[in-house]
Parts: structure tokens; C-alpha cells; sequence
């Protein structure tokens, strides 16, 4: 007999994650899932840890279920909610399908792909990036947790390779390759009303401060390597931009902590430099990612060491100068030829300046660069949404 729904679950998907990116990612995933279905009913199971209650799901995801992935003492309840699933994928977070963030992160990400094999749902890895892993302990704890996967899927280039790599030459692994899925978020329509005015005349300059960057990262101590200062280097930039009568600064805040303040929090950051430069103005607060797009999409020009408020820029057709301090940036934004990427691990303060300055020059052209990059992206997730409904079909025939 036929089945009358899918039951669906995602790891590492959440729209209460205090990161935008993951809420765009889960959104465009669930959407293309739920697109690929055709008319067939799909329940959605997010395996995530927890997060804030205050951000708002799209209407059509609100009944979505969670289940806690937080620690050991949720296994049996993770396991039951496994077994109820036909299909499972992972989004790894995006990027955390590596050591760069730690062991801790690590062992989760790569610990539920192993009890999930364990559980007979082998999962199918969401276009994401794989790696690096910067140990050889590090690359074993990978090995193992992507030879668990049904298929894999990575959204650059280098993750390709590094994820052929780990699976060697006999794996009965599928690897593809696909563009990030946020290259796919909806924006919404009409602006909102308690959006403020982004008016016409000024050029509007929205910056994304990364708090992660700007402490220093977890460490505080430069844990990402970055080649130049990026505090005095966002410091002078507003200073410089805030000066102009024909610029108007914004803070658009992708990781939001309202309740209690980390080291990764952009808006506590944001708040900060709106009290030492009070002319520059604040971007409300989000309550999804689909609002972040939309505001997003309304700027001349955007600079965002978050990813994935650059690819909200991007895949509005906005010009935008990604600044980069992981390998995501540069094999995301290399694999569709957008060339605008300001490089924290090897410019200097001085080159990274002047790489806007000249940006605000030509944001036209680097507009319709970014429209291009966006269309080869789309055209790029075909792969995965192919698998997807070959998937589902292969689900309802069983």
C-alpha cells in the first residue's frame, strides 16, 4: 500500500538557532524537500540542539517537530525518532563538518552520522562544506563518520575533493557536488511594516560584523589566523564610510544572543559600535532568515564576514565583498566565479581598505556579477534536488 506521507528528518536544521545561516539553510532545504514531494504530504523531524524560542518559522514550517541533540542523555529518544523517519539529511551546520571549531563540535556532528548508519537511515550529507580537518585524529573521526553517509553532497569544490579523499576508491558512496541551499531562500513580499525606510538618494552601505571575528574567536587570541587586525579594520571603515554625506551605514547584525551575550554575537558587537558612531543606523531584528534577506536585498553594497549574509547579497542580485577567514568562502564564491572576496588571512588592513574604496565605485557592475553568480548557483543545486525526488519517489514505491 502506497504511503500516505514522508517522514523527513533533518540534522543540523533549526529556525531557533541563534545563527541566521542555519535558519537559512533549513528553510531553503526544507522548501526544495517539500517542492520535490510533489503534493505528497511531508513531516519535518529537526535533530538540533537547542536555541531561542523568539525567531520565527515561515507559516507554511510551523508545526515542525524538534528533538534535542544536545547530549547523551537524549539517545534514546534521538534513536526512536531515527527509526521514524524514511529519509534522513544532514546540513552539518553548514560548515561545521570539521575540526575548525573545535573537537567538542566535531564529535557531535560526526557522532550522529554514526549512530544514524547504526540505526539503518544512513543520511544523505545537504550540499555543505567538508573539512578541513587540520589533525590526522581529526581526519580518521571524519572518515568514519562520512563513509556512514548514503550520499554525499558538497557546496565547493575543495570539500569535493577533501570528501573524495576520505571516502577513497571503494565506497559505495554517492558524492555530488551542489551550491550552498540558500541560494534558494525566499524573500518576502511586501516589505515589512515594521521594517524601517531604506530611502532613495544615499548610497546604503550595510555591514555585517562578525562578534566571533571581532573578539578574537572563541580563544580571543586570533584563533582564526586572520592576517590583519579586522576590529581596527571594521573601526576605520565605519569611520571612514560614516563621514560621507553621500553613504549611509548600516549594522545588519546574522547571529543574534538577545537574552545573554557570547563571544560569536554580532548584534552585541553592532550595539557597540552604533553607541561610538551614532550617525550609522541598526537593522531591526529578525525573526527568520527570510527577513534578513529582504532587508538585505535592499543595499547598494554589502560587507559580511558572515557566509550566508553574503549569500543573502549575492543571491539578490546585491553587490557584496565577502570577508573571508575560513576555506567556505573561497571555494563557495570561486565555484560560481564571483571574484569580490576580501581575503582576512592574507590581505593586509591597508589592501582590504582599499578593496572597498574601490568597491563603491563600481557597485553596478559588481551587482550584475553577483546576479550571474547567483543564476550559475541555482542552476548548481539541480544535482541535489534530483536526488532528492529520485529519493522520495523511491520512498513511495517501497
Amino acid at each position: 500500500m502506497p504511503k500516505s506521507k514522508i517522514m523527513i528528518g533533518l540534522y543540523w536544521h533549526s529556525f531557533k538557532s541563534s545563527n541566521l545561516g542555519v535558519s537559512a539553510l533549513t528553510d531553503a532545504n526544507m522548501t526544495l524537500i517539500k517542492d520535490a514531494a510533489n503534493g505528497t504530504p511531508v513531516e519535518f523531524i529537526l535533530f538540533s540542539p537547542d536555541g531561542r524560542g523568539d525567531f520565527e518559522p515561515p507559516k507554511e514550517f510551523a508545526d515542525v517537530r524538534y528533538v534535542k541533540v544536545s547530549t547523551i542523555k537524549h539517545a534514546l529518544r534521538i534513536v526512536r525518532s531515527i527509526r521514524s523517519c524514511d529519509l534522513v539529511y544532514d546540513i552539518g551546520a553548514g560548515d561545521s563538518f570539521s575540526d575548525i571549531y573545535g573537537w567538542k563540535r566535531l564529535g557531535k556532528i560526526a557522532g550522529l552520522k554514526i549512530v544514524s548508519a547504526l540505526c539503518q537511515r544512513r543520511p544523505v550529507l545537504s550540499p555543505q562544506t567538508i573539512g578541513p580537518f587540520s589533525s590526522s585524529a581529526a581526519k580518521m573521526v571524519g572518515k568514519v563518520a562520512i563513509r556512514c553517509c548514503r550520499s554525499v553532497f558538497a557546496r565547493d569544490i575543495p570539500s569535493f575533493d577533501r570528501a573524495r579523499a576520505l571516502l577513497g576508491k571503494n565506497s559505495d558512496t554517492h558524492l555530488g557536488h551542489a551550491s550552498d541551499l540558500a541560494f534558494g531562500l525566499k524573500q518576502l513580499s511586501p516589505w515589512p511594516e515594521d521594517f524601517p525606510e531604506v530611502g532613495q538618494g544615499n548610497k546604503h552601505v550595510g555591514i555585517n560584523v562578525s562578534g566571533l571575528l571581532y573578539n578574537g574567536g572563541y580563544s580571543g587570541i586570533n584563533q582564526f589566523g586572520l592576517s590583519l587586525d579586522y576590529k581596527r579594520l571594521i573601526l576605520e571603515i565605519i569611520e571612514d564610510l560614516s563621514a560621507r554625506e553621500d553613504i549611509q551605514v548600516w549594522l545588519i547584525p546574522h547571529v543574534f544572543h538577545v537574552t545573554h551575550v557570547t563571544r560569536e554575537c554580532d548584534r552585541a558587537v553592532s550595539v557597540e559600535l552604533h553607541r561610538g558612531f551614532p550617525n550609522v543606523k541598526f537593522a531591526p531584528i529578525f525573526r527568520n532568515a527570510r527577513e534578513a534577506k529582504t532587508f538585505i536585498g535592499r543595499m547598494d553594497l554589502v560587507l559580511a564576514a558572515r557566509m550566508h549574509a553574503a549569500i543573502a547579497a549575492v543571491s539578490s542580485g546585491v553587490a557584496c565583498l565577502p570577508m573571508s577567514y575560513s576555506v567556505k568562502f573561497q571555494g563557495l564564491f570561486e565555484s560560481i566565479n564571483y571574484p569580490y572576496t576580501i581575503n582576512l588571512k592574507g590581505n593586509s588592513l591597508d589592501e582590504a581598505k582599499a578593496q572597498v574604496l574601490a568597491a563603491l565605485d563600481k557597485t553596478d557592475s559588481i551587482a550584475v556579477r553577483a546576479s550571474l553568480a547567483r543564476d550559475l548557483a541555482l542552476k548548481a543545486l539541480a544535482p541535489y534536488r534530483s536526488h532528492v525526488s529520485e529519493d522520495i519517489a523511491r520512498v513511495m514505491r517501497a
